[in-house]
C-alpha cells in the first residue's frame, strides 16, 4: 500500500463529511429563519443573524482544525481559533440578552428609559470578564500578569486621553444622578431641544428647528442646565401685552383671562392668570400666565393666544398703543376709516328694509345709529357658546363659521354652515331660550351684531325675509333634535339668491 493511500485512510472521514454537509445546511436553515423573523418582526432576529455570521463560521473553523486536521490542542493555531469561537459565542449571548430584554420593549416601558450608555457599560463589563476567562482557560495564563500590564498601560492611556476619559466619567456621573433622560426637553449650553441620545462622549439634542446639537458630557456635568420635563411634563409660559391707559385694568384683565380660558391647549389646572405688571410709558403692561401639557405644543398654543389677542382687542374696544410719532393733517382721523353698519348692510339687498326700519327706530340718526356693532373673530374661535341666551342676532358679512350641536353621546356634528349673508342667534329671539348649538369660526369672520328684540321688530317690516329667517330657524332646530336622537341630520336646503344669498344650511 502506498504512502498516499495511508494518508487518505488516516483522514477522519466522518467529521469531514459532517462538516462539509452540515455546515451549509445549517447556514441555509438559519438564513430561512432570519428571513421569516424579519417578516414577522421577531425580537431575536438580530441574535439569529449574529449566530449565522459569527458563531457558526467560528465553530466550523474550530472543528476543522481540531477534528479534521487533528492539530495539537496546545498549538497556537488551535488556541487562536478557540479564542475566536468563544468570543463569537460571547457576542451571540450578549445579543440574545439584549434582544430578549430590550428587543420587544414598547416606547413607554422601563427598558426604553434605560440609557444607551448604561447598556454599553454593562456590555463592556461582561466582555472584559469573558475575555479574562478566555485568556485564562484557553491560553493557560495567569490573569494577574495581564492586570499588571493593563494597569501600567492604563496610566499612559489616561494621560493621553484626558478629555475623552473626562467625557466618559462625566457621562457616568450623569447616568448615576439621572438629571435627564431620553425624551426630556432641556435648555443646555444655549440650546433648547429634546434629548434623543446619551452616549459615552456626549448628549445629542434635537432642537426646535430639527437640528442635531451635540454637547459633551463634561460640559453638562460642570455647567448648569434646565430640564423642562421635570418635575412634570407641563410647561408654564408667560407673555406681556400693553393696553391704553384709557381702559380700566379689571376690564382688560377680564378680557385676557376669557381669551386664555377659550384657547385650545391651555390647561384649566393650574388655571391661567393675568396680572397687572407695570405702568409703562405708553401703556399699562399685563402679564399672561398659561400652562400647556408639554413643551412640544407650547409654541403652537402661544401662537394661538397671540393671534387671538388682536381679535379680542378689536371686539372689546381695547387699544394696543405703540411708541411711534405720526403727523396728522387738520381734520384727518387718527384711526383707519371703517365702514359703518349701514354701509355694511347696504351690500345685502335683502336687509335693506331692515336697515330702513332700524334707522326709523333710531329716530333719524345717521348710519351709526342702527344699533349694530361690527365684530371680528379669529379662525377657530368660539363665536357663540352652547346654551347661551344673550347672543343677539348676528349677521355674517365675511368669512365662514359652523353651527355645531351635540348628539345623545355628547359628540358634536355640523348642523349648518354660515357664510356672508347668513345669520345665527335665533334662540334669543324666542323668549331668551338657550342656544341648542355653538358657533365656531372656520376662517376669520367679520359680522354685525344686533339687539335680538330690535331685530325681531324690524323683521316685521319685511315679511318675506322674516319667513325665510323663520324657515332657517325651524330647519336648524329639527337638525339639532335629530342629533340628540342620534340620527343623521336631514339634508338642509340651500336658499337661492339673485343679488345676495340668504342662509345656506348644510
Amino acid at each position: 500500500m502506498t504512502t498516499h493511500s495511508l494518508e487518505l485512510l488516516s483522514i477522519p472521514w466522518l467529521p469531514a463529511i459532517l462538516l462539509a454537509v452540515g455546515f451549509p445546511l445549517l447556514l441555509l436553515l438559519l438564513t430561512e429563519m432570519i428571513n421569516s423573523g424579519a417578516r414577522r418582526k421577531w425580537a431575536i432576529t438580530p441574535t439569529l443573524r449574529a449566530v449565522r455570521n459569527t458563531l457558526i463560521p467560528a465553530l466550523g473553523a474550530m472543528l476543522f482544525v481540531t477534528e479534521v486536521w487533528q492539530m495539537p490542542v496546545d498549538s497556537t493555531v488551535v488556541r487562536a481559533v478557540k479564542t475566536l469561537f468563544w468570543l463569537a459565542a460571547l457576542y451571540s449571548i450578549l445579543t440574545l440578552i439584549n434582544d430578549t430584554i430590550f428587543g420587544a420593549a414598547g416606547p413607554d416601558s422601563w427598558q426604553s428609559r434605560v440609557p444607551k450608555l448604561f447598556r454599553d457599560l454593562a456590555r463592556t463589563g461582561v466582555i472584559a470578564l469573558g475575555a479574562a476567562i478566555i485568556y485564562s482557560q484557553v491560553w493557560n495564563q495567569e490573569i494577574s500578569g495581564a492586570l499588571t500590564a493593563l494597569g501600567l498601560g492604563s496610566i499612559v492611556i489616561g494621560l493621553a486621553l484626558q478629555e475623552p476619559l473626562g467625557n466618559i466619567v462625566s457621562g457616568l456621573m450623569l447616568l448615576f444622578e439621572r438629571p435627564l433622560n431620553i425624551g426630556d426637553w432641556v435648555v443646555a449650553d444655549g440650546t433648547t431641544g429634546k434629548v434623543i441620545e446619551i452616549n459615552w462622549r456626549s448628549v445629542h439634542i434635537e432642537t426646535l428647528l430639527h437640528e442635531l446639537r451635540i454637547i459633551p458630557n463634561v460640559r453638562l456635568y460642570k455647567e448648569s442646565f434646565s430640564n423642562l420635563s421635570r418635575p412634570t411634563d407641563e410647561r408654564t409660559d408667560t407673555y406681556d401685552i400693553g393696553f391704553s391707559y384709557d381702559h380700566p385694568p379689571n376690564v382688560a384683565k377680564a378680557a385676557l383671562l376669557e381669551l386664555l380660558l377659550a384657547t385650545p391647549g391651555v390647561l384649566r389646572s393650574p388655571a391661567p392668570e393675568v396680572h397687572t405688571l407695570n405702568y409703562g410709558d405708553f401703556s399699562i403692561i399685563y402679564r399672561l400666565y398659561f400652562t400647556v401639557t408639554r413643551e412640544e405644543v407650547r409654541l403652537q398654543v402661544r401662537d394661538e393666544i397671540l393671534s387671538r389677542i388682536w381679535y379680542v382687542a378689536r371686539r372689546e374696544g381695547l387699544e394696543i398703543p405703540f411708541p411711534i410719532a405720526m403727523r396728522y393733517h387738520p381734520g384727518q382721523s387718527t384711526s383707519p376709516a371703517e365702514a359703518t353698519v349701514g354701509e355694511v348692510l347696504a351690500h345685502f339687498p335683502r336687509y335693506r328694509q331692515v336697515l330702513e326700519a332700524m334707522r326709523a327706530e333710531a329716530e333719524g340718526l345717521h348710519d351709526h345709529g342702527t344699533h349694530g356693532e361690527q365684530v371680528v373673530f379669529a379662525a377657530g374661535e368660539e363665536m357663540l357658546p352652547l346654551g347661551a341666551t344673550d347672543q343677539g342676532f348676528v349677521l355674517i358679512t365675511a368669512g365662514r363659521a359652523q353651527l355645531l350641536a351635540p348628539d345623545s353621546d355628547g359628540h358634536e356634528a355640523v348642523v349648518a354652515v354660515v357664510e356672508p349673508g347668513d345669520f345665527y342667534g335665533e334662540a334669543s329671539m324666542s323668549a331668551g331660550q338657550p342656544s341648542a348649538f355653538r358657533v365656531v369660526a372656520v376662517t376669520d369672520v367679520r359680522a354685525v351684531e344686533f339687539d335680538s328684540m330690535l331685530m325681531a321688530r324690524c323683521l316685521q317690516h319685511s315679511s318675506g325675509l322674516a319667513a325665510e329667517v323663520g324657515d332657517a330657524i325651524e330647519l336648524r332646530r329639527r337638525a339639532a333634535a335629530e342629533l340628540r336622537r342620534k340620527k343623521k341630520p336631514a339634508d338642509l336646503p340651500a336658499y337661492s339668491r339673485e343679488e345676495d344669498r340668504m342662509p345656506r344650511q348644510g
